[in-house]
């Protein structure tokens, strides 16, 4: 219909190109219940109930004059099947019937809000919004995206031909973005997977901020009553134990070196189907991986194997416009980069005010920033050198921080991004711990009457586990009892197997030392054939002697005919694959690992090669007996469970 055809008045109207453009993305039917929200002088309304001639239009306006016209052009046009609704939205929608189809023209600066109540009335509803400013543009689109809709946008700029004098000259009217959406329900598509509300915190490089704010913001959710689980992507086992342990938060890691991509989904919806939120922590810059060269169990790779919405941290300080050149590098630099927010740190609310339209005009939301204060002074080396069982005088600098946060961040953006999450297919291929049944069928502890048991090495000196090998020893049918080295005269009644992990025994090497009756009960348990499994600092309290923090010489178990002794420098560092020789004619077992010391051996083993990716380096290590397993690597027992279940004595085939 013609702009002409309307009593017009002084009520800005949506004009007849874009009205036309604007009611065919609406979908309309001949019985659809429509909302026109804003309706001005009710040009999209009246055109909507003349077509929906069996349906019913709601035209929702906060002028009264409006109201008026409204009524007006009904009047004209001899419709009967609208309804103007005084007052400004969306609390005038209460009470109404559930919409079909939704025209928000004007929406006074309360989008978010009308949308939540609409969607709220039908999920499945059909919306176009029209809108004029950039930052309008940006915010709308990041609402569609957090609630997993892809929006269609469509920018028209009009021109009419205006007389002027003896000529016809066409004159341009400002641009306007049409903007129209519907879930996959409207489509008509059918929704299958797992729903879980999920979120990663990434950063260009380490010590940007993404441990303090996954940290705060892990406390924050939970304070808010929501059951979240936390996962650390690479080779990273203390934020895992952190969260666990100061927080009360479950973890593990996910990382896609140690386990194939569906291995790496089977485990993330594993531990987070049944939760509120899931949030992952990245490492390193987003693109990092293993080799320094490739994107392999970078990130990145983690967001596209969960499908993960990515949340960009980036330090402030120093920095101003560039930031944005970063967000879009890091977003333009892989297609599929997932990046859909920004979280600046160091940075000021002023600055971020500034930043916010060519952050915004980058395609992210701007979600907060956090001042340079002390309560986010949760530095990443800080928490790796502190043992997590020890970390109680730290709840309350993270309470801190989680007021900090209730401060400087968009909470209900952030957890509408979460939501907003697709759901995952559930993988085809089960991790391999998961088969406790089977394994639990077979375990050799059924012949004792009871379960076997392995004595888990857990104090100030020993504290570094990956959950994952924990819970593969637990699904295996064996029941992990804790004991301390340091403190505990003697190991734990009717011990099968014992576990040696990480941590820092360098740190306690007058009071190992001094442990007698400890030391003597583990030569004892070697000698009648307990299974051991000892890793970097629990390979070290093996050792014949060990070079404490002080420089001085301690005696140690005995079982490794060697002296541990302190480098000038970080001995080995990351990912490494690591095979063992095989019989005769046979190919040797393999098993993935990482390795983190600065501590080194005499005598670090040759049972098994280390090899490391995308480089030709490679060395040996290990100490293999039929009873022994120690050497400096971190095993990852999910990425080859049955060597583990072999060296252990369980029945596996290869």
């Amino acid at each position: 219909m013609r702009d002409e055809c309307f009593i017009r008045g002084e009520v800005p109207m949506t004009k007849s190109e874009v009205r036309a453009v604007s009611l065919s993305k609406l979908g309309l039917e001949r019985d659809s219940i429509v909302y026109d929200i804003g309706a001005g002088t009710g040009s999209v309304a009246v055109e909507a109930a003349l077509f929906a001639a069996n349906g019913h239009v709601y035209a929702f306006e906060q002028k009264e004059n409006a109201c008026k016209l409204i009524d007006a052009n009904c009047g004209k046009f001899g419709v009967e099947n609208l309804t103007v609704v005084p007052g400004k939205a969306p609390a005038t929608l209460a009470g109404l019937p559930a919409p079909d189809c939704v025209f928000v023209g004007g929406s006074s600066g309360s989008l978010k809000e009308i949308l939540d109540a609409v969607f709220e009335k039908n999920p499945a509803a059909r919306v176009v919004v029209n809108v004029i400013a950039l930052e309008s543009l940006c915010s709308t689109l990041e609402y569609f995206r957090s609630r997993g809709m892809e929006p269609e946008v469509i920018s028209m700029q009009v021109s009419r031909a205006q007389v002027r004098g003896s000529y016809h000259l066409m004159q341009g009217q400002n641009p306007v973005y049409i903007i129209a959406a519907e879930s996959p329900e409207a489509r008509g598509e059918k929704t299958t997977g797992i729903s879980v509300p999920r979120l990663m915190i990434a950063a260009p490089a380490s010590g940007s901020g993404k441990t303090m704010i996954t940290t705060g913001l892990l406390a924050l959710l939970k304070k808010r009553g929501l059951s979240c689980v936390s996962f650390k992507c690479g080779p990273d086992y203390i934020d895992p134990m952190f969260h666990k342990y100061v927080l009360g938060i479950p973890g593990c890691n996910l990382d896609s070196f140690f386990l194939e991509p569906e291995e790496v989904r089977s485990l993330f919806l594993e531990k987070a189907a049944a939760k509120d939120m899931a949030i992952i922590e990245g490492v390193m810059g987003y693109y990092d991986g293993a080799g320094g060269n490739t994107t392999k169990a970078s990130t990145y790779e983690i967001a596209g194997i969960t499908d993960t919405p990515v949340i960009l941290v980036l330090d402030g300080k120093k920095s101003s416009l560039s930031l944005a050149a970063q967000v879009k590098g890091f977003r333009e630099y892989k297609k599929d980069s997932r990046i859909v927010g920004v979280i600046l740190n160091r940075t000021s609310e002023t600055m971020l005010e500034r930043l916010r339209p060519v952050l915004e005009a980058a395609g992210v939301v701007c979600l907060g920033a956090i001042p340079q204060c002390e309560e986010a002074m949760l530095e990443s080396r800080h928490l790796g050198l502190a043992i997590p069982e020890r970390q109680k005088a730290l709840e309350g600098q993270v309470t801190g921080l989680v007021k900090r946060l209730e401060q400087c961040l968009d909470v209900e953006a952030v957890c509408r991004l979460a939501r907003g999450a697709k759901p995952l297919e559930e993988s085809r291929r089960r991790l391999e711990t998961n088969r406790s049944e089977e394994k639990n069928t077979a375990a050799p502890g059924k012949a004792l009457g009871r379960k076997r048991r392995m004595a888990v090495a857990r104090d100030e000196a020993f504290c570094f586990y990956y959950q994952e090998n924990l819970d593969f020893l637990e699904n295996a049918g064996w029941e992990l009892v804790p004991f301390s080295p340091l403190q505990d005269s003697r190991l734990p009644e009717q011990a099968d197997g014992i576990l040696l992990g990480g941590g820092y025994p360098e740190l306690y090497g007058r009071e190992l030392s001094e442990n007698y009756s400890m030391l003597a009960d583990i030569r004892r348990a070697a000698q009648k054939g307990v299974k051991i499994l000892a890793e970097c600092g629990g390979f070290l309290y093996l050792h014949r002697s060990l070079e404490g923090a002080d420089g001085a010489s301690y005696p140690m178990v005995g079982l490794i005919d060697g002296e541990g002794y302190r480098s000038d420098r970080l001995s080995r560092f990351g990912y490494i694959t690591l095979r063992d020789k095989g019989a005769a004619g046979e190919a040797g077992w393999e098993i993935r690992a990482d390795e983190f010391h600065y501590w080194d051996s005499t005598a670090p083993g040759t049972a098994m090669r280390a090899e490391k990716p995308g480089s030709k380096r490679a060395w040996e290590c290990m100490h293999i007996t039929e009873a022994l397993a120690a050497g400096f690597p971190h095993l990852y027992y999910p990425s080859s469970p049955q060597w583990v279940l072999k060296f252990l004595g369980e029945e596996a085939s290869r």
